[in-house]
């Protein structure tokens, strides 16, 4: 028989509860020790989703924001390796593959969601793909907020413009394309109606609130739509509308708005591996330091209550960490 690696796994139910289960991983793709994982607006979105249909969907094991040690491997992964997981799996075969575009794959899979079970646990298998190494210093939690932060640069790199700019929603998203505009020397307001992260957003020293007069450039990041509306509002004439937050229905545009501004509106989606990369360098380098955006919580202090809290905006976004270092 396969070694195993036994530990416990949290699970959110069809009711929308987070249950504490133990977990047996098969030592039969890469298996890491987690070290710290946090938890995602889409995880959020499934919490959600059992809250207002509960008993139709099923139990789940999520998290896909992963820091972890390397403590088995069939893809030649030295154990002890500390490494971050790359949680889209893209099948490299299809024609958007091909062309370099992994997270347009026809066969896209995201762990903890359409694949497996995710990294909200001891122990999590992935294959040896999908993980990257961790440079030396960089502490747990930092290493957690990697995926999104690599989601946030996606959205970042597609502002081409000088600024200044608005960034609509204070979330790990909107922080996180804040944070690296500004490194990038624009100058970036945040706005959010939220106190938590409102707040969140003046101790990172970013400026709070709406500024007077139109901007070329204005990223919205809270995933409502009437975000969405005051995007389309506060634009400059000639600007740029960059939607970097999942929306679901259906969003309406003012044709004549959008004509009169001549506006350019567009969409990021996810993150490429080379946003990876690129997020691994300025975290070894210094130039980003991700930290006040994480409320790191304990294992035994992670449950329902953390989801609720998030969703009522009134905590930042936790992180559990179960090892101090990688």
């Amino acid at each position: 028989m396969s070694e195993r690696f036994e530990g416990i796994a949290y699970t959110l139910t069809s009711a929308g509860e987070v249950v504490v289960r133990q977990r047996s991983v098969p030592a039969d793709r890469t298996v890491l020790r987690v070290a710290a994982a946090g938890v995602c607006g889409t995880d959020l979105i499934d919490f959600r989703g059992r809250l207002d249909r509960p008993g139709t969907l099923p139990d789940t094991s999520p998290g896909h924001e992963i820091a972890g040690t390397v403590v088995h491997s069939e893809d030649g992964w030295p154990v002890g390796t500390p490494v971050v997981v790359d949680p889209a799996f893209h099948c490299g075969a299809c024609g958007p593959c091909a062309a370099g575009r992994t997270s347009y794959c026809e066969r896209l899979l995201l762990l903890g969601h359409t694949y497996g079970s995710g990294g909200l646990a001891r122990y999590v298998a992935v294959p040896g793909t999908a993980l990257l190494r961790m440079p030396d210093r960089i502490d747990v939690v930092s290493a957690a907020l990697v995926e999104p932060l690599a989601c946030a640069h996606h959205a970042a790199a597609k502002v081409t413009c000088d600024g200044p700019a608005l960034v609509l929603g204070a979330g790990t998203i909107g922080l996180g394309v804040a944070l690296l505009l500004r490194a990038r020397g624009l100058e970036v307001a945040v706005a959010d109606p939220a106190p938590v992260r409102a707040a969140l957003a003046a101790d990172l020293g970013l400026p709070v609130g709406r500024p007077d007069g139109a901007l070329p450039v204005v990223v919205e990041a809270s995933g409502t739509a009437a975000g969405f509306h005051d995007a389309l509002d506060a634009v400059a004439r000639g600007g740029h509308v960059l939607v970097a937050a999942q929306h679901s229905g259906t969003l309406t545009v003012d044709a004549g708005l959008a004509f009169g501004k001549e506006l350019r509106l567009s969409w990021s989606l996810g993150a490429l591996r080379a946003d990876f990369h690129a997020v691994l360098r300025l975290l070894a380098a210094g130039v980003l330091d991700p930290r006040p955006l994480a409320t790191p919580v304990r294992p035994e202090d992670f449950g329902t209550a953390t989801f609720r809290d998030m969703a009522a905006g009134h905590t930042a976004k936790p992180v559990v960490v179960w090892d101090a270092q990688l």
